[in-house]
């Protein structure tokens, strides 16, 4: 297919506009869907870049939920960068690896909004780590059940988890991969 605007090079790119109730798609090369299209170029200066599209989607959907209006407060800051959580959500960027540890209570919001409600890494690990990744996550598992047990005074059941609990922190020590999760 042929750009719909120069005529000249292959379109890879596909723009669709709604405007009115009219949805319009436009099929465009890369030069021209980089000169045409709103989210190419400096984001710092484009007044309607993505990272400023985010941080309002994030601001507003939280301040939906709270009842309050849609404003952004300075927040956290790191103490190692100085980077703010309000600065954080307009540019999208954290300034160190420390930025994770500061933010660390506004994080989950946001990675929730962003990923759909998935805040927690279930994706591939390493072969050679999956029975170790396995096993430690059957453990964070066990600790829950096992705060649940104490919490509803079920103490028959939180001994007998915790006891799994120590079996397999035992497995792990001695250097086994290959745990049995059943």
């Amino acid at each position: 297919m042929i750009c719909d605007h120069c005529h000249e090079r292959p379109a890879s790119v596909v723009v669709t506009q709604s405007k009115n109730g009219k949805t319009q798609e436009r099929h465009l090369c890369d030069v021209c869907a980089a000169h045409f299209h709103p989210f190419q170029g400096d984001f710092g200066n484009d007044p309607f870049g993505i990272q400023q599209f985010l941080s309002n989607w994030i601001v507003g959907a939280a301040a939906q939920q709270a009842g309050r209006p849609q404003t952004v407060e300075e927040g956290a800051e790191c103490p190692t960068c100085g980077l703010t959580f309000k600065r954080f959500l307009e540019r999208g960027k954290f300034g160190c690896p420390d930025c994770y540890s500061a933010f660390r209570e506004e994080l989950p919001q946001v990675f929730r909004k962003v990923q759909n409600g998935h805040v927690e890494h279930t994706g591939k690990v390493p072969e050679s780590f999956s029975g170790r990744v396995a096993a430690e996550r059957k453990i964070a598992e066990l600790r829950g059940l096992m705060q649940e047990a104490i919490g509803s005074e079920e103490f028959e059941e939180a001994a007998r988890v915790r006891d799994e609990i120590r079996q397999l922190e035992r497995s792990l020590a001695e250097g086994g991969d290959q745990v049995d999760l059943d």
